[in-house]
């Protein structure tokens, strides 16, 4: 994964203030599917070439720009998380900004024809465990062109 770098202390600035990254440093970082969504609504330059960066190597690219930009345009910031990979995206609580509180989800964005084998299912619950966080499966609905969400949990009757 090659990230995208900005040095514009004035972009630098926007991005804090609308949450796409946590604190305010010289040169910020951000991940290809987050910069290309925010090249998708103006806030970075050359779409195009940000657009291909995303989608190298990741045939779900569309997919999770797509969700990204559904949670982002229902107020939750949501970023791919440095854990388990570019597998999985982080999503916040509405209203809370990174590094104000950890993250309540973890997203695992599939295609929508997936069928999993069971012990795929429970590794991932298995792995949002242990990150303390609620496992949500997302896919883009092509025929009801929407996102479409399953929230995962274990229970116990002890």
């Amino acid at each position: 994964m090659k990230t995208i770098t900005v040095s514009d202390p004035e972009l630098i600035k926007k991005l804090f203030r609308i949450g796409a990254i946590g604190e305010q440093t010289e040169k910020a970082e951000l991940h290809p599917l987050l910069a290309a969504y925010l090249a998708d609504k103006g806030v970075l330059s050359d779409g195009e070439k940000i657009l291909k960066a995303a989608k190298k190597g990741d045939k779900l690219a569309e997919d999770k720009i797509a969700i990204i930009k559904h949670l982002w345009s229902h107020g939750y910031i949501t970023r791919v998380s440095l854990d388990g990979g570019e597998e999985y995206l982080r999503v916040h609580r509405k209203g809370i900004r990174p590094g104000e509180d950890r993250t309540q989800h973890l997203l695992k964005v599939v295609p929508e024809s997936w069928k999993p084998k069971f012990s795929d299912i429970l590794e991932d619950i298995s792995f949002a465990g242990r990150l303390r966080k609620e496992l949500v499966l997302a896919y883009v609905d092509k025929k009801e062109k929407g996102v479409r969400f399953i929230r995962i949990g274990r229970s116990s009757f002890d």
